[in-house]
């Protein structure tokens, strides 16, 4: 009998072999499905919660994150879609909370974070994390809003403006672009560039509907715009397209204004007249009815002008003025007296509040100008955002007596030192 081949079969042991690898294999493939499956029943709560959100249900997305947290309490997806879903619902610091627990993991975190100190109106929390944003999402339009606005709010309107342009170029945000650029350039004083980005935005959307402001306020500032550089009859056009649509009180008095520059005084006087009819308590078109009254030798007429705004002129130097103009027609000496000395002092002061605006302007990244916002920030009740300012300031300014009387301030609520301490006496 002859001998089996050498090469014919695999040696029952191997075959042994190859069996128990695939057992092994078969095993653990089972064991990892188990698992599989359990993580993702597990985590169905999880994908309803996105689903929701995506679907703009924050009320839904923020109870699927609380039930799935019940049980996972200190899972960093679980917090991170509870965190998301309160910011779309408003509940901003508790949003923050959570983002100081567990940091950000993805792009959204970072936006929703952004967006939560934004409701807080801590801009300079905002701002970084938005710019980090942005560096992965560069057209996200949202973010590039955002951007702009928060910069602006900071003061930093030269770097607001380019946020602007950016936010115009992205798809179908032109308009909201222009809009902001027009915004920000009437606050840097530029009229010229201001009036040709309001052209461009009225071109692109002629009846000025569906932007940050109404379509009335958009044709007053135009023409405001307009009216600074001596274009009075473009202005007058504009002004009266916002009356048209909502007559207010200022649109009549920019009206005048106009009318008045373009040397049409009667129609100027009828606009002011007006204004005062639609509000009664405004000042600068019965300023101007006054000073009219006064030119033409009726200190009477001027008197009722002037009547309830005796407590304004302590404050406003032109108003004061008026009130010295007034006497002097009626050779009242001793009022002559006491309204000069209200004009002298009120003029000092505004003079004094120009200067402090045009130092923070010109020069937003200098420590005092930092001052001044934190001052009014914190005027204005944002104690966060004056405290994050000032916790910005350089070292050596810390001890300054100004900075320590602020800060002492703020903390315990009581009156702010005066901006007549902060030493600007230059833009």
């Amino acid at each position: 009998m002859s001998s089996p081949s050498p090469t014919s079969a695999p040696a029952p042991r191997h075959r042994r072999g190859l069996r128990l690898l695939l057992a092994a294999l078969l095993a653990m493939g089972g064991a990892l499905s188990v698992v599989w499956g359990i993580n993702w029943w597990n985590d169905w709560p999880l994908r309803e919660g996105e689903a929701a959100l995506e679907a703009d249900d924050p009320t839904r997305a923020e109870a699927f994150a609380r039930f799935y947290l019940d049980g996972h309490a200190d899972d960093a997806r679980g917090l991170s879609l509870r965190a998301r879903a309160l910011v779309k619902l408003g509940r901003s610091e508790e949003a923050v909370g959570i983002y100081e627990k567990v940091q950000p993991a993805s792009a959204d975190d970072l936006h929703a974070l952004a967006a939560g100190y934004l409701m807080m109106e801590s801009w300079s929390r905002a701002k970084p994390i938005l710019t980090v944003f942005l560096e992965s999402n560069p057209g996200d339009a949202d973010a590039l809003y955002e951007l702009a606005t928060c910069t602006a709010r900071l003061g930093q309107l030269k770097e607001a403006v380019v946020a602007a342009q950016q936010l115009a170029a992205a798809p179908g945000m032109k308009a909201q672009g222009l809009f902001l650029q027009a915004i920000f350039r009437q606050d840097l004083g530029d009229s010229a560039a201001a009036a040709e980005a309001y052209q461009q935005l009225i071109a692109e959307v002629p009846d000025a509907a569906e932007l940050p402001l109404p379509p009335h306020e958009i044709f007053l500032q135009y023409g405001n715009t307009l009216l600074d550089q001596g274009n009075a009859a473009d202005a007058i056009a504009q002004f009266q397209r916002s009356i048209a649509i909502e007559p207010t009180g200022e649109a009549f008095f920019r009206l005048g204004r106009a009318m008045a520059q373009d040397g049409n005084q009667d129609a100027a006087i009828t606009a002011w007249t007006e204004a005062v009819a639609v509000q009664p308590d405004s000042v600068s078109p019965r300023e101007a009815l006054a000073e009219a009254a006064l030119a033409n030798g009726d200190a009477d007429a001027a008197e009722a002008w002037l009547g309830p705004l005796t407590d304004v002129a302590t404050q406003r130097a032109e108003t004061a003025y008026l009130f010295q103009r007034l006497a002097a027609s009626r050779n009242d000496t001793a009022a002559f007296a006491e309204w000069k000395a209200a004009a002298d002092t009120a003029r000092q002061r505004q003079q004094r509040d120009r200067l402090l605006d045009q130092f923070v302007l010109a020069a937003p990244a200098n420590p005092w100008a930092t001052c001044v916002r934190a001052h009014r920030f914190a005027s204005a009740g944002n104690i966060q955002q004056a405290n994050d300012l000032l916790a910005g300031l350089p070292v050596d300014f810390i001890d300054d007596p100004f900075v320590r009387d602020l800060r002492r301030a703020i903390e315990s609520q009581s009156e702010l030192p005066s901006l007549d301490r902060v030493p600007v006496n230059e833009p």
